[in-house]
């Protein structure tokens, strides 16, 4: 499905008041995540978790980039770098963890109000709902910033996974970038944040299970495959060109996870999905940061020649003075 490109707005109509939508999403920075989830919850809006992994990804990229010029990374880690556009949110959030890399909550709520209030009308939220909310900025304008983490926690009851989706990542991307980019010690932590206790090797009936999905059996044919031996069961894989054995690989225990997921089906999030399945996420928060930049230079820009125009009056003023003592003596 292509993707469609939406009109960027820089102004957002509250009342009869005209207000920039870059300032406004600045100020709900200060929201705690606890109010965004109440938010949300009542309005019956739910995001993919791929919305997420954007915002993380956008919010520590910088820091990688100046890492990577300054030669900060083992061999190693520049190999699993290779990869970093198609990490997953438990691979950015292990790397950002592992070189104490700050996730930049203020900057994380910022993209996060940009792309709500951007899409509002799609999400049925009217304008004046954001009057609403900068009410709570006022409420909430003089506490200390919450940490990722209990971001992170709170948002979880509003982020889903789609269909076809693994950990924020298309199903297919997500094992590759997983198998080429993670360790197994890693894969089993990944397990863990799943609630999948991953085993050393896998049984005859989990073997049936792993190759019954990927091939897609109904019962019946299950149920065929699983009178056969260990052996013959891998034989018959191999012959089908699917890559499976007891002794778990990387790939194997991705599969494994997958195979222990359960399938997220829920109607409220429809809507959410038909909606963010038109956006270019990533492309819009890159278009988003080139925007920022160019708007931060003309601030500086802007800045230099308020600061060349004071200097150069006061050298005018400095050197007329010294004209008017010179011609008095």
């Amino acid at each position: 499905m292509a993707k469609k490109k939406k009109v960027r707005e820089d102004f957002i109509f509250l009342y009869s008041k005209k207000v920039r939508i870059s300032k406004l999403v600045r100020s709900f920075t200060v929201i705690p995540s606890r109010e965004v989830v109440k938010y949300l919850k009542n309005k019956e809006i739910y995001l993919p978790y791929y919305f997420h992994k954007a915002l993380v990804r956008k919010n520590i990229a910088p820091a990688i980039s100046i890492a990577e010029q300054h030669d900060k990374f083992s061999d190693e880690m520049r190999h699993r770098l290779k990869w970093f556009d198609q990490f997953t949110i438990f691979q950015l959030e292990k790397f950002a963890k592992g070189f104490n890399l700050e996730i930049d909550v203020d900057e994380y709520k910022k993209d996060f109000w940009d792309i709500i209030v951007r899409n509002r009308t799609e999400l049925m939220i009217d304008n004046l709902e954001f009057v609403k909310l900068q009410n709570l900025t006022m409420k909430y304008a003089k506490e200390p910033q919450e940490s990722y983490e209990e971001l992170r926690e709170n948002l979880d009851e509003v982020y889903f996974e789609p269909p076809g989706y693994f950990d924020g990542s298309p199903i297919e991307e997500a094992k590759e970038t997983l198998s080429n980019a993670t360790t197994l010690n890693e894969i089993r932590e990944l397990g863990d944040k799943y609630s999948v206790d991953i085993p050393r090797r896998i049984n005859k009936s989990q073997l049936v299970d792993i190759v019954a999905k990927k091939l897609d059996f109904n019962e019946e044919q299950k149920a065929e495959l699983g009178k056969k031996s260990i052996l013959e069961i891998e034989r018959y894989a191999k012959r089908r060109q699917v890559d499976v054995s007891v002794e778990l690989r990387k790939s194997d225990m991705i599969d494994y996870i997958l195979l222990k997921m359960p399938e997220e089906i829920d109607e409220r999030h429809e809507l959410s999905l038909k909606i963010f399945d038109g956006i270019n996420i990533e492309e819009y928060l890159y278009n988003l940061k080139i925007v920022e930049i160019s708007e931060k230079l003309k601030e500086r820009n802007k800045k230099r020649m308020m600061v060349a125009l004071v200097t150069f009056v006061a050298l005018i003023t400095l050197a007329f003075i010294i004209f008017l003592l010179y011609t008095q003596l």
